[in-house]
């Protein structure tokens, strides 16, 4: 993209940031531990939609991120299971995935090293977990450069916060409102992944970058993942409470939450 059009875009995204509907939090629970630092809390907000947000956070120096992937539909575990076969402290779905033909995976996928499918990206608005040697990152298309020494990946769309403002991908198309998954972090070690209920994408990362509600940390960088069906999210609490938003159907890969240096 030339400059002048970038100028424009961007010109373009603060008008739209200006005018962009309030959100208000309404409420947020107490806390409830995970171990390691980690901790699971839902909000609810209201604006445009009333909006329940049900979040994860944690510090990488506590805690490590996985992707877990079920090689078939037939033998898919559920993220409950996926989640307490990996020890893991949260789960949550991962990327998009051929949900009515051979349920590969859509896009590159690295599970414990093992690989599925290629890198496809489509012009800034693919986005990715990747973690390389035990460091994890969330990058755009652009920064992807393949490395033997990446252990986990999983690629999706389309970005919602990059550099604590709306992603201008966002600013293209309708705002259909839908049940979300994100994760997301502040770029120094907070991370966070959630699911969203009943929000258009636009509206998401609104709401992600609005002061005041996001309270646990600052949002650098957000990425949507699979959404609709797919929205799922699975944690367990010191005293042996689990949380399961389940989704409509199995999915392809996951996310954890593990505690650092687990196998």
């Amino acid at each position: 993209m030339k400059c002048p059009e970038m100028l424009l875009l961007a010109l373009f995204a603060l008008m739209l940031a200006g005018q962009a509907p309030s959100w208000r939090l309404e409420s947020t629970s107490k806390a409830a531990p995970l171990g390691h630092e980690a901790v699971f809390v839902i909000k609810t907000l209201s604006g445009p939609a009333k909006v329940e947000m049900q979040l994860v956070f944690f510090d990488e120096k506590h805690c490590a991120l996985r992707v877990v992937a079920n090689a078939s539909r037939d033998k898919a575990k559920p993220l409950n299971e996926l989640g307490s076969s990996a020890g893991a402290l949260a789960v949550c779905n991962g990327g998009y995935f051929h949900a009515d033909g051979d349920f590969g995976p859509t896009g590159l996928e690295i599970a414990s090293g093992i690989r599925a499918d290629e890198f496809r990206g489509s012009g800034g608005w693919v986005g990715a977990l990747m973690v390389r040697q035990d460091k994890a990152s969330l990058i755009v298309e652009k920064e992807f450069q393949d490395a033997p020494d990446i252990s986990e990946f999983v690629q999706c769309n389309p970005w919602l916060v990059d550099n604590d403002r709306i992603a201008p991908v966002l600013l293209q198309g309708q705002d259909m409102r839908n049940h979300r998954t994100f994760i997301m972090t502040d770029g120094t070690g907070k991370w966070a992944i959630g699911v969203c209920k009943r929000a258009g994408l636009r509206e998401l990362a609104q709401i992600l970058i609005t002061p005041g509600i996001i309270t646990e940390m600052k949002v650098k960088r957000a990425l949507n993942l699979d959404g609709g069906p797919s929205t799922g999210l699975w944690c367990r609490s010191t005293d042996g409470r689990e949380h399961f938003e389940k989704p409509g159907w199995e999915v392809r890969n996951a996310i954890v939450v593990v505690p650092r240096n687990s196998k």
